[in-house]
C-alpha cells in the first residue's frame, strides 16, 4: 500500500503570494516521492492548491470533508471524495490514513487539526507518525511560543516538543520524505 501524507491547510490563500507558491510546491514533492495526498477535500485556496501540486507529480487525491461543509465549500473534483457525517470521523479518517502529517498555514480549522494530532501523538493514540510544521515567513511563530509558555508555566513537559518538527524551508522536506 502507497504511504500517505496528510497536509492540513486553509481553505483560504492567505494573503501573502508565497503560501500558494508553497502549497504547489509542497504538493509536487509530495507526489514527486511516490506518496498519495490526504487532505480536508475542499476545492479552494492552500488546500486545492496542495491537491493540484501532488497530483501534477502522479500522487492519488484522497479527500476528506463533513457534509454539513459541502453547504460552504465546494470539494475538490476529479479526486477520491469521503464525505464523512461529522469532523470528528473526518479527522479520525485523516488521522488513520496518514503515514505523515504535514501543516501548513491555515485558520482554525489547521491549528484544530494541528494540535488534536499533537495531543493524540502525546497520549500514544498515534504512533510513528511523524508531524512536521512548515513556519513559512514565521506563520507558525506564535504557536511555537505558546508552547514555550506551556512548558515554563508547567503545563507541558519539554519532551513533547520532539512530537514535530518545525522546518521553514522545502528542500528540508524533500530530503525528509526521501529517507521516510
Amino acid at each position: 500500500m502507497k504511504r500517505k501524507v496528510c497536509v492540513f491547510c486553509g481553505s483560504s490563500s492567505g494573503l501573502k503570494p508565497v503560501y500558494l507558491k508553497t502549497a504547489s510546491n509542497v504538493g509536487k514533492i509530495i507526489g514527486k516521492n511516490k506518496f498519495d495526498l490526504v487532505f480536508g477535500g475542499g476545492g479552494s485556496g492552500l488546500m486545492e492548491t496542495v491537491a493540484l501540486g501532488a497530483n501534477s507529480e502522479g500522487s492519488k487525491i484522497y479527500g476528506i470533508i463533513p457534509d454539513f461543509l459541502t453547504k460552504y465549500e465546494i470539494p475538490m473534483s476529479n479526486i477520491n471524495l469521503t464525505i464523512t457525517s461529522s469532523m470528528r470521523e473526518r479527522k479520525a479518517k485523516m488521522y488513520k490514513l496518514a503515514s505523515i502529517f504535514i501543516v501548513l498555514p491555515g485558520g482554525l480549522g489547521t491549528l484544530d487539526e494541528c494540535v488534536e494530532v499533537l495531543t493524540l501523538i502525546q497520549l500514544n493514540q498515534i504512533k510513528n507518525k511523524p508531524v512536521i510544521i512548515f513556519n513559512l515567513d514565521g506563520y507558525w511563530d506564535f504557536f511555537f511560543s505558546l508552547m514555550k509558555q506551556m512548558i515554563e508555566e508547567g503545563f507541558l513537559k519539554r519532551k513533547h516538543l520532539n512530537n514535530f518538527i518545525e522546518f521553514k524551508k522545502l528542500n528540508n522536506l524533500e530530503t525528509f520524505l526521501k529517507s521516510f
